[in-house]
């Protein structure tokens, strides 16, 4: 069944890859409403990301596709 979420959530866990030509950020995050998701943490310092920090739902374009939901500090 689809239920409307708020679009926050915290930190679960999280893992920074530096290796790759643009570094990013992978994270599971619990939503208020109780499941938990993988997704990128965006839009912030990648050093700057904690277990437990709040975050907020933000739509990334993609290449011909729709928008994909990740995640930057609340």
């Amino acid at each position: 069944e689809w239920t409307e979420a708020s679009g926050r959530g915290t930190v679960y866990s999280y893992s920074v890859f530096r290796r790759a030509p643009i570094p990013y950020a992978i994270a599971y995050v619990t939503l208020a409403e109780g499941p938990t998701l993988m997704t990128n943490i965006v839009d912030c310092d990648l050093d700057a990301i904690r277990i437990g920090q709040p975050v907020r739902v933000t739509f990334k374009p993609t290449d011909g596709g729709p928008p994909v939901p990740m995640f930057a500090p609340a």
